[in-house]
Parts: C-alpha cells; sequence; structure tokens
C-alpha cells in the first residue's frame, strides 16, 4: 500500500479550508474519519488517533497564519514603499507535497460533507482539477487506480454504471462510495 493515498493532516487541513468548515464541523469530520476510515489513516496515527486531530488542527491553524500573514506582509510593504524604506526579507513557505487530494475530497465530500451519499462532476472538471485538458491513458489509470483505492464508482444519469474511458469529457458522472 502506497503512503500517499493515506490522508494527511495536511491535507485534511486544505479541504477543511475548502469547505469553509466550522470547529463543529470540522471536528465531527476528524472524528468520523479516526472512527470510521481508519484504512485511510497513515500508519503512525492509527493507534493515536488524538495526535492525528492534533496535528490536523495545527496544520489548519498554520495554513490561517499564513493567510494573515501574508495580509499584514503587503500592508508592511505598501507603509514602506510610502515611506522609501526598503526591505529585502523574502517569505518563503516551504512546500508541502500533496497526492491524491481531488479523490480524498471527493470521498470524504460523498460521506461525509454533502450528506446526501454522492457527488457529481464532468470528467472534464476531473481532469481540469487533476491538471489535465484531454485524457490519456496514463491519466486514466491513474484515475482508476484512485477510485479503486477510494472505493469509489462512477455512474451516469439513472444510476447506469459508467467506464470513465467511454464517456463523453462533458458527461456528469456521479460518484458513490461502495459499501
Amino acid at each position: 500500500m502506497r503512503n500517499d493515498f493515506f490522508y494527511t493532516p495536511y491535507e485534511l487541513a486544505l479541504i477543511i479550508l475548502h469547505h469553509s468548515m466550522d470547529v463543529v464541523s470540522y471536528m465531527n469530520l476528524l472524528s468520523s474519519i479516526c472512527h470510521n476510515e481508519d484504512d485511510f489513516i497513515p500508519i503512525e496515527y492509527r493507534l493515536n488517533h488524538k495526535r492525528f486531530i492534533l496535528h490536523t488542527m495545527d496544520n489548519l491553524h498554520s495554513l490561517c497564519q499564513i493567510e494573515y500573514d501574508s495580509d499584514e506582509e503587503n500592508v508592511i510593504k505598501n507603509d514602506m514603499e510610502t515611506f522609501g524604506l526598503s526591505n529585502n526579507y523574502e517569505y518563503t513557505d516551504s512546500a508541502k507535497t500533496i497526492y491524491n487530494i481531488t479523490f480524498k475530497e471527493l470521498r470524504l465530500r460523498i460521506l461525509y460533507i454533502n450528506k446526501n451519499g454522492y457527488a457529481r462532476m464532468k470528467l472534464r472538471t476531473l481532469l481540469s482539477s487533476l491538471g489535465y485538458k484531454r485524457r490519456s491513458k496514463a491519466i486514466i489509470d491513474y484515475i482508476n487506480s484512485c477510485l479503486s483505492f477510494y472505493h469509489i464508482s462512477t455512474f451516469l444519469k439513472d444510476n447506469v454504471p459508467c467506464d470513465i474511458t467511454e464517456i463523453g469529457l462533458d458527461e456528469m458522472i456521479v460518484f458513490r462510495v461502495k459499501n
């Protein structure tokens, strides 16, 4: 099993921010993940869910702080330019590696965020979220491996199962988590 398929605290923090969740909502989400998604939690956190939740909250706080610092940095730059001062300080953020977040977010949205048991999106939108405009064998194989790992099935209208290699780019796909 590849480690890049697991939910990381950083990626969960990004998903929480993306959905603008309040504290109660994201604590319910994290609690549900700890109780129901143990196979998707990194091995080092499986026996210590409290640590997993705390690391996610730390990442969430850091992401919020970066947004605040960025806004404050712009104000300081404007003030320094106004007064003719120079600042040679450059803020660099160490980039965190993110894998499969589209599919992680899709699974969590279906199970815990939407509450309706499915998510819909066009194939073109899915490809775009992965950084592609056209489908190729490599990207379709990647999508299928992620759908398989996260136990996500694809359907067309009226619950007709579909294969993403055979449908049009602008067809609406319904995603459901297999039981």
